[in-house]
């Protein structure tokens, strides 16, 4: 309900951000848990925690008084340590007697070990805060619009005209962004109905890569074209960008994405029918041309550099 107090764990990467502003924009009072000290303006008139992953003592004590917790893991930074982090986050949550912990997975993952380490790993992640027996929601977003305003692809559609990504070109995904995910993990507060359920989201249409080009190109006034990457490649991009973050070794770094992304664009989990979803939760989703011209599409360094995660 409105009113009542949210911590918003990894306040600071651009799901919590958004996170930040609808539960603003909803009349929540905001904790945003962040270390971060160069502070966005969604943080103003919002209270602000440091805490540390590492640190049990500083989660709790970020979760005291709190009725809700979001929680978003980062998704490049100590990813060896992710499992136990999620837990004790999970631990401090219940030791505080949050109402309802709201798990954003940022991807989708199995409900079963299927033998693809970046799979596998998130559906540990899960396990781990399950196992804590804190009331919990979890929200399985298919793929972020925002991942195009990433140092990843932001600069390539920009400088070189070229929306390049390891998906086969006809490759159906229901891209969302972010500001919708938070909406639904602001829909879920206090719907009894959804304790211990996971949520798979979409967005309000399915677009091939192709589709996304053209969108940038309409939008933009500019040509810009399809370019599919392999999944090695984009591993390769990926750890250039995150290696001073990441506690993985480059092969392994590449390797898990290069598995990763041929398991989804083999079984494509980016397609999410969102028909029934929206009867139970309605959310009015935003389209990608839509979403494409409410963005800041100049190569400013402080577009650039942030991850969709953290």
């Amino acid at each position: 309900m409105a009113g009542e107090l949210v911590a918003v764990f990894s306040a600071s990467g651009r799901p919590g951000l958004a996170q930040v502003r609808r539960l603003k924009r909803a009349n929540y009072e905001v904790r945003a848990i962040t270390r971060q000290k160069h502070l966005d303006p969604s943080f103003d008139n919002v209270e602000v925690v440091p805490a540390d992953l590492n640190d049990d003592a500083s989660l709790v004590r970020a979760c005291e008084g709190v009725d809700i917790v979001f929680f978003t893991s980062p998704s490049f930074a100590e990813v060896t340590k992710a499992v136990d982090h999620i837990r004790s986050v999970g631990e401090a949550a219940a030791a505080a007697g949050v109402k309802r912990v709201v798990y954003n997975t940022t991807s989708w993952h199995p409900d079963k070990p299927i033998g693809v380490p970046s799979m596998d790993h998130r559906y540990e992640m899960t396990s781990a805060l399950r196992s804590t027996g804190v009331p919990l929601t979890i929200v399985r977003p298919s793929l972020f619009m925002d991942n195009l305003l990433t140092k990843w692809v932001k600069p390539y559609v920009v400088g070189q005209g070229e929306f390049s990504y390891p998906h086969n070109p006809d490759l159906e995904v229901s891209w969302i962004c972010l500001d919708d995910v938070a909406e639904f993990m602001i829909a879920v507060i206090g719907r009894d109905d959804l304790l211990g359920e996971t949520l798979d989201i979409g967005g309000p249409e399915v677009l091939r890569p192709g589709d996304v080009a053209r969108i940038l190109t309409d939008v933009l006034a500019r040509p810009v074209v399809y370019r599919q990457i392999t999944p090695r490649q984009f591993g390769e991009r990926m750890y250039d960008i995150f290696q001073p973050v990441t506690d993985l070794d480059r092969d392994t770094y590449v390797a898990n994405l290069e598995r990763h992304y041929a398991f989804k664009n083999a079984a494509n989990p980016f397609h999410v029918p969102m028909h029934d979803m929206l009867r139970r939760v309605p959310i009015e989703l935003t389209p990608m041309r839509e979403w494409v011209r409410q963005q800041n599409w100049s190569l400013e360094p402080s577009e650039i550099v942030g991850s969709v995660s953290s």
